[in-house]
Protein backbone atom coordinates (compact mmCIF):
# COMPACT_ATOMS: atom_id res chain seq x y z
CA UNK A 1 0.00 0.00 0.00
CA UNK A 2 1.12 3.56 -0.71
CA UNK A 3 0.92 5.89 1.71
CA UNK A 4 1.25 9.63 1.48
CA UNK A 5 2.65 12.00 4.14
CA UNK A 6 2.11 15.43 4.39
CA UNK A 7 3.77 17.36 7.87
CA UNK A 8 5.91 20.46 8.08
CA UNK A 9 8.82 21.39 6.31
CA UNK A 10 10.51 24.57 8.30
CA UNK A 11 13.19 23.93 10.71
CA UNK A 12 11.83 26.27 12.66
CA UNK A 13 8.86 23.94 13.85
CA UNK A 14 8.19 23.54 17.42
CA UNK A 15 9.76 20.73 19.07
CA UNK A 16 6.55 19.18 20.26
CA UNK A 17 5.23 19.10 16.76
CA UNK A 18 8.04 17.68 15.38
CA UNK A 19 8.16 15.08 18.41
CA UNK A 20 4.32 14.11 17.82
CA UNK A 21 5.11 14.11 14.11
CA UNK A 22 7.83 11.45 14.58
CA UNK A 23 6.09 9.41 16.92
CA UNK A 24 3.02 8.95 14.55
CA UNK A 25 5.15 7.80 11.97
CA UNK A 26 7.26 5.57 14.22
CA UNK A 27 3.99 3.45 15.14
CA UNK A 28 3.45 3.06 11.10
CA UNK A 29 7.07 2.73 9.94
CA UNK A 30 7.41 -0.98 10.85
CA UNK A 31 4.12 -2.30 8.64
CA UNK A 32 5.50 -2.73 5.07
CA UNK A 33 4.44 -0.03 3.25
CA UNK A 34 5.53 2.61 0.47
CA UNK A 35 5.45 5.89 1.50
CA UNK A 36 5.08 9.11 -1.06
CA UNK A 37 6.19 12.56 0.48
CA UNK A 38 7.58 15.66 -0.54
CA UNK A 39 11.28 15.77 -2.03
CA UNK A 40 12.14 18.32 1.25
CA UNK A 41 14.71 17.57 3.69
CA UNK A 42 14.41 19.64 6.44
CA UNK A 43 11.86 19.98 9.22
CA UNK A 44 9.48 17.06 10.37
CA UNK A 45 9.77 16.28 6.83
CA UNK A 46 13.61 15.45 7.42
CA UNK A 47 12.90 13.70 10.47
CA UNK A 48 9.83 11.72 8.99
CA UNK A 49 12.08 10.72 6.30
CA UNK A 50 14.56 9.51 8.83
CA UNK A 51 12.08 7.13 10.93
CA UNK A 52 10.99 5.63 7.10
CA UNK A 53 14.62 4.88 5.67
CA UNK A 54 15.68 3.49 9.69
CA UNK A 55 12.76 1.07 8.94
CA UNK A 56 13.78 0.09 5.77
CA UNK A 57 10.59 1.54 3.85
CA UNK A 58 10.47 2.43 -0.07
CA UNK A 59 10.27 6.17 -0.15
CA UNK A 60 8.72 7.85 -3.24
CA UNK A 61 9.61 11.50 -3.57
CA UNK A 62 8.58 14.22 -5.74
CA UNK A 63 9.66 17.64 -6.08
CA UNK A 64 11.23 19.91 -8.55
CA UNK A 65 15.25 18.83 -9.81
CA UNK A 66 16.82 21.08 -7.23
CA UNK A 67 14.97 18.86 -4.84
CA UNK A 68 15.24 15.51 -6.02
CA UNK A 69 19.44 16.41 -6.00
CA UNK A 70 19.63 16.39 -2.31
CA UNK A 71 17.29 13.95 -1.21
CA UNK A 72 17.84 9.98 -1.14
CA UNK A 73 14.73 7.85 -2.32
CA UNK A 74 14.16 4.58 -4.07
CA UNK A 75 11.83 6.65 -6.63
CA UNK A 76 11.75 10.14 -8.05
CA UNK A 77 9.29 11.95 -9.35
CA UNK A 78 10.08 15.49 -11.13
CA UNK A 79 7.17 17.92 -11.20
CA UNK A 80 8.07 21.71 -12.08
CA UNK A 81 5.37 23.25 -9.40
CA UNK A 82 3.80 22.90 -5.98
CA UNK A 83 1.11 22.08 -7.81
CA UNK A 84 1.86 19.41 -9.94
CA UNK A 85 3.47 18.28 -6.96
CA UNK A 86 0.26 17.35 -5.24
CA UNK A 87 -0.89 15.95 -7.74
CA UNK A 88 1.65 13.19 -7.91
CA UNK A 89 1.48 12.62 -4.12
CA UNK A 90 -2.67 12.41 -4.60
CA UNK A 91 -2.41 9.98 -7.76
CA UNK A 92 0.40 8.25 -6.08
CA UNK A 93 -1.36 6.90 -2.38
CA UNK A 94 -3.79 4.84 -1.59
CA UNK A 95 -4.39 6.82 1.90
CA UNK A 96 -2.83 10.27 2.76
CA UNK A 97 -2.03 11.24 6.51
CA UNK A 98 -2.11 14.95 6.98
CA UNK A 99 0.22 15.33 10.06
CA UNK A 100 1.02 18.99 11.78
CA UNK A 101 2.01 21.13 9.11
CA UNK A 102 2.21 24.89 7.99
CA UNK A 103 0.09 26.39 5.23
CA UNK A 104 1.61 23.68 2.46
CA UNK A 105 0.14 20.62 4.74
CA UNK A 106 -2.82 23.03 4.61
CA UNK A 107 -3.30 23.47 0.97
CA UNK A 108 -2.85 20.37 0.02
CA UNK A 109 -5.52 19.13 2.37
CA UNK A 110 -8.34 20.90 0.84
CA UNK A 111 -7.07 20.94 -2.65
CA UNK A 112 -7.19 17.16 -2.17
CA UNK A 113 -10.61 17.48 0.21
CA UNK A 114 -12.18 19.14 -2.67
CA UNK A 115 -11.11 16.71 -5.40
CA UNK A 116 -12.54 13.64 -3.59
CA UNK A 117 -15.88 16.22 -3.59
CA UNK A 118 -15.72 17.39 -7.52
CA UNK A 119 -14.78 13.54 -8.67
CA UNK A 120 -16.41 11.27 -6.50
CA UNK A 121 -13.15 9.62 -5.85
CA UNK A 122 -13.47 6.86 -3.28
CA UNK A 123 -10.17 5.62 -3.84
CA UNK A 124 -7.57 7.79 -1.79
CA UNK A 125 -8.37 7.88 1.50
CA UNK A 126 -7.54 10.90 3.53
CA UNK A 127 -6.24 10.81 7.39
CA UNK A 128 -6.60 14.09 9.19
CA UNK A 129 -3.75 12.99 12.61
CA UNK A 130 -5.32 15.36 15.15
CA UNK A 131 -3.11 14.48 18.00
CA UNK A 132 -3.34 17.62 20.35
CA UNK A 133 -6.13 19.17 18.09
CA UNK A 134 -4.30 20.77 15.51
CA UNK A 135 -7.23 20.18 12.83
CA UNK A 136 -10.72 21.17 15.42
CA UNK A 137 -10.56 24.29 13.95
CA UNK A 138 -10.51 23.26 10.50
CA UNK A 139 -13.23 20.51 11.28
CA UNK A 140 -15.50 23.36 13.15
CA UNK A 141 -15.37 24.97 9.90
CA UNK A 142 -15.82 22.34 7.65
CA UNK A 143 -19.46 21.48 9.91
CA UNK A 144 -20.11 25.35 9.64
CA UNK A 145 -19.63 25.30 6.07
CA UNK A 146 -21.66 22.35 5.93
CA UNK A 147 -24.61 23.63 8.25
CA UNK A 148 -24.52 26.72 5.94
CA UNK A 149 -24.82 24.88 2.56
CA UNK A 150 -21.71 26.21 1.76
CA UNK A 151 -20.03 22.27 0.63
CA UNK A 152 -21.30 18.97 0.96
CA UNK A 153 -20.67 16.86 3.96
CA UNK A 154 -16.94 16.92 3.54
CA UNK A 155 -16.89 14.84 7.10
CA UNK A 156 -17.22 11.86 5.28
CA UNK A 157 -14.21 12.22 2.81
CA UNK A 158 -11.37 12.03 5.43
CA UNK A 159 -10.85 9.99 8.77
CA UNK A 160 -9.61 11.87 12.10
CA UNK A 161 -7.26 10.22 14.21
CA UNK A 162 -6.31 10.69 17.39
CA UNK A 163 -3.22 8.78 18.64
CA UNK A 164 -0.60 7.02 16.73
CA UNK A 165 -2.00 3.51 17.58
CA UNK A 166 -5.26 4.92 16.15
CA UNK A 167 -3.51 5.63 12.93
CA UNK A 168 -1.93 2.47 12.93
CA UNK A 169 -5.61 0.55 13.30
CA UNK A 170 -7.02 2.61 10.67
CA UNK A 171 -3.95 1.85 8.34
CA UNK A 172 -4.81 -1.76 8.71
CA UNK A 173 -8.25 -1.52 7.82
CA UNK A 174 -7.66 0.66 4.76
CA UNK A 175 -5.03 -2.39 3.82
CA UNK A 176 -7.89 -5.18 4.66
CA UNK A 177 -9.84 -3.59 2.22
CA UNK A 178 -7.38 -2.87 -0.39
CA UNK A 179 -6.19 -6.37 -0.74
CA UNK A 180 -9.87 -7.06 -1.88
CA UNK A 181 -9.12 -4.47 -4.53
CA UNK A 182 -6.90 -5.58 -7.46
CA UNK A 183 -5.99 -1.69 -8.60
CA UNK A 184 -3.76 -0.10 -5.83
CA UNK A 185 -1.71 3.28 -6.54
CA UNK A 186 1.44 3.08 -9.18
CA UNK A 187 4.10 5.56 -9.64
CA UNK A 188 2.91 7.72 -12.36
Amino acid sequence: MNVGIMCGSRDTASMESRLNNSRAVSEIADMGYTFVMGAGETGSMRDVKEILRENGNMLITVGNKFELDRTNADVKVEVSSTFERAERLYENSDVIIFLDGGTGTMSEFYSFLNNKIETNDDKTKLVLYNKEGYYNKVIDDLKRRYKEGLTDNTLKCFKEVKSPLELREHLEKVENKLNNVEERSKVR
